[in-house]
Formats: structure tokens, sequence, C-alpha cells
């Protein structure tokens, strides 16, 4: 969890959505409190699943991002046919909500204090930008209360 007391901004990200649409974070979700998963392999989709759904059960009505990292530049060549793939498995409804990033994310993710690029990582953004929770992993019971607290008088 973070520390309550230092602001950190989530840092400017652009991709496109698997809709075509170019998607700056948090820049285009300004005036919402939304919640961005961020995942560099496969296997942490269930990781980001588990926080996903408990999120939308408390918060329906506000946004989650999905941003798949893909660091190797290599694979920017493929990046239509791995978009495409995702778009097949991903309901469309949630194709404004899905960015790749390709190449280099050295900057975001020290950013964001990432560490083990095996685990799935979620952040709490709100209507500024600020980070107000980051959670990785699997979401547990502590962490439910964690989210909770934070997200009590934004969300109906």
């Amino acid at each position: 969890m973070l520390d309550p007391m230092k602001e950190i901004r989530f840092p400017r990200i652009k991709v496109e959505t698997l809709s075509g649409k170019e998607l700056v974070l948090p820049d285009d979700t300004e005036g919402k409190v939304v919640l961005i998963g961020v995942a560099f392999v496969r296997e942490a989709q269930g990781m980001l699943d588990s926080w996903m759904d408990y999120f939308k059960h408390l918060c329906s009505e506000n946004e989650v991002y999905e941003l798949p990292v893909i660091e190797s530049s290599f694979w920017k060549v493929f990046s239509g046919f791995i978009d495409g793939g995702m778009r097949s498995g991903i309901p469309r409804e949630k194709h404004d909500f899905v960015g790749t990033h390709y190449g280099d994310a050295s900057d975001f993710v020290d950013a964001l204090n990432i560490e083990d690029k095996k685990l799935g990582y979620v952040f709490l953004v709100d209507e500024k930008g600020y980070i107000r929770f980051r959670g990785d992993g699997y979401i547990d019971e502590y962490s439910k209360k964690a989210i909770l607290e934070q997200v009590r008088g934004i969300c109906h």
C-alpha cells in the first residue's frame, strides 16, 4: 500500500486501445476515479481480474483500464496480430479500456515502483491523476478492506 501522505501522480502513458482510439493515462481519465491494471505477463490476467471484479462490485459506475505491457520492441512489429488476438478474446464493450504499451517501459516501471513483473498491479487513481491505492498479485481480505476505505464516498 502507498503512503497516504505522499502524493504520487500516475505517470503519463500513451497507448492505442483495442478499439483503435488513442488513450493517454491519466489525462483522459481526469475528473474520474478509475482503477488501472498493469501486467507484463499473460499469467497476471487472473490477478488483475480479481481486483477489477471486486472494484466493479464496489463502484459499478467507475471505469477500469487494463494496460498490458510488452517491453521488447521486437514485438511492436507484430502489434496488429497481438492486439487482434486480444480483441477476439476480450468483450467488445471493454475495447476502449484496454491499451497495450509496446517497447521501453522503464520510466513508468520506476515511477510506479514495479519490482516483480510476474505480478499484476492495480492503481486506484483519483480525479486529478494521483494514486490513492496500489495493490499487486491476487486481492485478499486485507486488500479488500484497504481499497474499500479508499473508495468510500466516491462509489454509490
